[in-house]
């Protein structure tokens, strides 16, 4: 876990994972006395049947732009104004000591560097971190929460759908930590953009804009197709 201000680096997830399996069993039959048993013969073609089509969620790769997990327009919905200056995308080496494979990280709102000074930190960033399993995301989440409950920070539980999420509260910035599956998210602001009340609802309404756009589509499902689920 990197924390650096702003804002804090974190990674981790309680996560939730799928498992389809199909088994087909074949029997044989035979005669109480172990005679051969002719079958009876039928010029009748057998039954069609179709297996049902299965789906599997394709290998998730780290996002390659911060356009791709979102845009300036769900940013200034969310936060009611528009961001100064520019974005930045950069990409973090693995961890393996703490099963960390990959990270992510895009800064909003960052003035960038003149002739007299260097680039300014983000207003607002979002980090996406991947890890070997869920065990390893779910334990640098705990690490975090307790490091930063440490210094004073404030723990709340905060609502994402299709995600385990919490949000910190430091007088530095406030941090929203989703977790899907092996892989972490990790949104910061910095004092002064939102009011209080209005920094939750505006952490969950971008972080649920985030992980639509970030979520692999199964492989074998055609656009527009829709599923059924039993009505009782």
């Amino acid at each position: 876990m990197t924390v650096r201000r702003p804002p804090t680096r974190v990674g981790g997830a309680r996560s939730f994972v799928g498992l389809v399996g199909l088994v087909v069993l074949a029997g044989c039959t035979g005669s109480p006395d172990g005679a051969d048993v002719a079958a009876p013969s039928s010029s009748a073609p057998p039954p069609s049947t179709s297996a049902p089509a299965t789906t599997a969620a394709p290998a998730y790769q780290l996002p390659t732009s911060c356009s791709g997990l979102l845009s300036l327009r769900q940013l200034d919905q969310a936060l009611g104004t528009a961001l100064p200056g520019q974005t930045t995308y950069t990409v973090g080496t693995p961890q393996p000591e703490i099963g960390r494979t990959g990270r992510i990280t895009c800064g909003f709102g960052v003035v960038p560097a003149t002739a007299d000074t260097g680039a300014g930190d983000p207003l607002l960033e979002l980090s996406v971190f991947t890890y070997t399993d869920e065990q390893s995301a779910a334990d640098r989440v705990d690490a975090t929460v307790d490091a930063q409950q440490a210094k004073g920070v404030r723990f709340d539980e905060a609502v994402v759908p299709g995600a385990s999420a919490v949000l910190l509260t430091g007088p530095e910035e406030a941090t929203l930590i989703a977790t899907v599956g092996s892989r972490t998210y990790s949104l910061s602001i910095v004092p002064g953009i939102l009011d209080g009340p209005g920094t939750l609802p505006a952490l969950q309404q971008l972080m649920g804009d985030v992980l639509t756009a970030d979520t692999p589509v199964p492989t074998g499902t055609p656009a527009g197709t829709a599923t059924a689920s039993p009505t009782g």
